[in-house]
């Protein structure tokens, strides 16, 4: 573990990533590069170092990642057919908003490594999106991420449970989790009650190991009750499913547990419009939950109001004041912080000590550095490949593929709402996995969309030098 320590062979090591990529030029070694991320991504989002200087989590995965869209942006340079903007246009309007924000983060004096960091977490790690939607091209890539995606989500699970019944002891420092989490994740398994033990898999944290069971979740779900689904993928997939509800449930994440009503629904829709009855029940449900879901104030996880009042509870109310008093945001680089006085609260704008330094809800979190066009644009970035991929999944024939598009659209429905009540996208196992699996489902849309259909590809956004005539191509 000794080579894990020395920043200089970690750098070499990440040198070599970055040669061994370029070599293998990742168009003709799909096959390899696939589960070599889906593993990384997936399995062991926490293998790798810590930055000390800025208490920064640099997992594997980020370097491999960092090193795929740099290559892809540097040496293929794709130039999609014309009239391929229409996702591309959304990103080039966030990017300019966080451009906007950098720009403000800088003249404010905000610190400089940090604001660096938070411009890949919020901007440059949406390039994995472009790079897995135009290089898994292939209907068998497509294929074969799903059922990554059931293997790895399975033993992600049985090592979740295992940690209930055998504790912190089966940890694998800088694997399973990285020095810099360790005391915490440690304390979420070594808790004084078997009742408040919280299992973490192989995630560092159990609300980001929930967020991303919500998606296995939705995956295995769709293909349990799909249409023209083969009886192999019906049962593992029901197995699979049974692992991931029994880890979420040991994670005691109440937004996970939460977000679970919602992965059925969409699933339900999906299936039948007649689903769309469970509206009121579903809600009934959620106004009765919603007190189970507040949690006293941390002053680890939160920089401000420390009061016997769960600041979540308080998030619409800080929104809306935040809007009048920073429209525009903070910029990068700073944070948001609540002082106490007297029985309210006054804001203050700090440089930013960390990534994820200021609220525990990534929506407040990213309203607060981008400001109200920040939100806007980041939704509208979501809304237009999701509403993307579900036009076209409902017309793709093959449906374990149909069922697999839909059940992970499901899975993100879920992970939206844990967003609100955490941080979890700038954490290992958070955004990258989120963009990474976005875009294999728009890969797979255009691997399997129907013989002559139209397809709009998200990758010209990228690219330099091509029109926005209204063109596509045919597949």
């Amino acid at each position: 573990m000794e080579f894990f320590e020395d920043p200089i062979l970690m750098s070499l090591l990440g040198l070599a990533l970055v040669v061994g990529v370029v070599a293998l030029r990742p168009q003709r070694w799909a096959g390899v590069l696939l589960p070599l991320l889906a593993i990384l991504l997936f399995a062991l989002p926490r293998a790798g170092l810590v930055v000390r200087q800025a208490s920064l989590p640099l997992p594997l995965a980020h370097l491999a990642c960092a090193a795929l869209i740099a290559e892809w942006l540097v040496l293929r340079r794709p130039r999609p057919p014309e009239g391929t903007l229409r996702l591309g246009r959304y990103f080039l309007l966030y990017a300019a908003v966080a451009g906007f924000g950098l720009a403000v983060g800088l003249i404010n004096q905000g610190r400089y490594l940090i604001t660096f960091l938070e411009l890949c977490f919020y901007l440059f790690s949406i390039g994995l999106f472009f790079y897995a939607s135009d290089t898994f091209r292939q209907p068998q890539h497509f294929r074969r991420f799903v059922l990554l995606l059931l293997v790895i989500s399975a033993l992600v699970s049985v090592y979740g449970i295992a940690q209930r019944y055998l504790g912190a002891k089966i940890l694998v420092p800088r694997i399973t989790y990285n020095t810099g989490g360790s005391l915490v994740s440690r304390t979420y398994l070594e808790a004084a009650e078997p009742g408040q033990m919280r299992v973490l898999s192989s995630y560092g944290d159990p609300n980001v190991l929930a967020s991303q069971l919500l998606v296995f979740i939705g995956v295995a779900l769709a293909l349990l009750l799909g249409r023209r689904v083969s009886g192999g993928w019906r049962w593992a997939a029901g197995a699979v499913l049974a692992a991931n509800v029994v880890c979420l449930w040991f994670t005691r994440s109440r937004a996970g547990l939460v977000g679970l009503l919602l992965v059925p629904l969409v699933v339900l829709v999906w299936r039948s419009r007649w689903a769309l009855l469970l509206l009121p029940v579903l809600g009934l449900a959620g106004v009765m939950a919603f007190p189970l879901l507040l949690e006293p104030v941390l002053r680890d996880k939160f920089q401000g109001l420390l009061t016997g009042e769960d600041v979540r509870a308080l998030f619409p109310r800080m929104a809306w004041q935040l809007l009048n008093v920073a429209p525009l945001g903070c910029g990068l680089g700073q944070t948001v912080v609540l002082q106490a006085q007297g029985s309210g609260w006054n804001f203050a704008i700090v440089p930013a000590g960390a990534v994820w330094a200021g609220f525990n809800s990534f929506w407040l979190n990213l309203f607060c550095r981008l400001g109200a066009p920040g939100l806007l644009a980041f939704a509208l970035l979501l809304a237009a490949p999701f509403g993307h991929v579900w036009r076209r999944a409902r017309r793709v024939p093959d449906g374990m593929v149909q069922a697999a598009l839909i059940g992970a659209l499901a899975g993100f429905a879920g992970q939206w709402f844990v967003w609100l009540a955490n941080n979890t996208y700038m954490m290992p196992g958070g955004g990258l996995n989120f963009w990474f699996t976005m875009g294999m489902l728009v890969a797979g849309c255009r691997a399997y969309a129907p013989e002559g259909q139209a397809v709009v590809l998200p990758t010209a956004a990228w690219s330099a030098g091509v029109p926005a005539a209204a063109a596509t191509r045919g597949v």
